[in-house]
């Protein structure tokens, strides 16, 4: 079978929306050695039950693997990321579909490609022709540039770049210790961004893979109602994350928040264990501090965070 160009599509509405795009962008990108491009971000209201709104993107890459194949792998990558099915349409942290393979019809039970509702779907659609902008139907050869055109004839052009989610990492320099800004989209990604900061000073990202997976939760004293304010909130999750980075001796690659409720942040890191001999290690991070920390909203839909750690 010959290289084709094969779209998937991703959707979140749970926890850290963009970094759980961001995660599944790496993750596909270590399936396919690199090769991936992603669309910008839509926010979408939810087909089915009442729910949060999702950050919807898709990615498109090249590949010569059968259609089951590919299915496998969104599976997989769903599995990676806490993906649970219980109600139908219902809320998650990952959905991840294949939309469309250049040239090939496929139908079987476990899957059909084009997406039975690609062409109803403008969440699904327009980032596809953002992708592809020559892409067709191979059924009947419709072009999907002018489907779109024709059931959404309004939509707009804009949407958040898959960076957004954390769009500004600043390493400070203060005194004998370092910190980081980061800005996001809302709280639950501003603290995966601010975890994927922690993890970036300790062991430089892109020297590390996302071959595993480990789980990280923060709770709020046992004796309290929640935390009591958001940077208590924030100073629990990276100090935990912190102990489970040191204590499983891991580099971070990805940090995703797969929930933010009220007494307890849980997530997920992407990454592998420590390897001196290959990571680009940076910084022995001793501990989260209070010390001139900052966190909250800053207008309708950004959130900013500067943190210190001791070193």
């Amino acid at each position: 079978m010959s290289m084709r160009r094969v779209v998937f599509g991703l959707g979140s509405n749970l926890g850290g929306r963009f970094s759980m795009l961001r995660a599944a962008h790496d993750l596909f990108a270590y399936a396919f050695d690199g090769n991936v491009t992603d669309a910008r971000v839509r926010i979408t209201a939810p087909v089915g039950p009442v729910q949060p709104d999702f950050a919807n993107c898709a990615v498109l890459v090249r590949s010569d693997a059968p259609p089951e194949a590919l299915l496998s792998i969104a599976l997989r990558l769903e599995e990676k990321l806490g993906r649970e099915r219980s109600v139908r349409w219902g809320p998650r942290t990952i959905d991840v579909d294949v939309l469309w393979i250049e040239g090939e019809a496929h139908e079987s039970e476990s899957l059909i490609v084009p997406h039975a509702r690609l062409r109803e779907r403008t969440f699904a659609l327009a980032p596809l022709v953002e992708l592809a902008p020559d892409a067709s139907d191979p059924r009947d050869g419709a072009i999907y540039q002018q489907i779109l055109r024709d059931i959404a004839p309004n939509e707009p052009d804009a949407g958040y770049e898959l960076r957004d989610g954390f769009d500004t990492i600043e390493v400070l320099d203060h005194t004998a210790d370092e910190g980081f800004d980061v800005k996001a989209i809302d709280r639950a990604d501003l603290l995966a961004g601010c975890a994927e900061a922690l993890g970036n000073t300790m062991v430089h990202r892109s020297s590390v893979r996302p071959v595993r997976v480990l789980p990280v939760e923060a709770r709020a004293a046992e004796d309290a109602e929640g935390f009591s304010d958001d940077s208590e909130r924030m100073h629990a999750w990276l100090a935990e994350v912190l102990y489970t980075l040191d204590a499983k001796r891991f580099a971070a690659r990805r940090v995703c928040v797969t929930d933010d409720g009220p007494r307890s942040v849980r997530g997920l890191i992407l990454g592998e264990p420590l390897d001196e001999s290959r990571h680009e290690v940076g910084t022995a991070v001793k501990a989260i501090t209070y010390h001139d920390m900052r966190v909250g909203p800053v207008g309708d839909d950004r959130w900013e965070a500067r943190v210190i750690v001791d070193v």
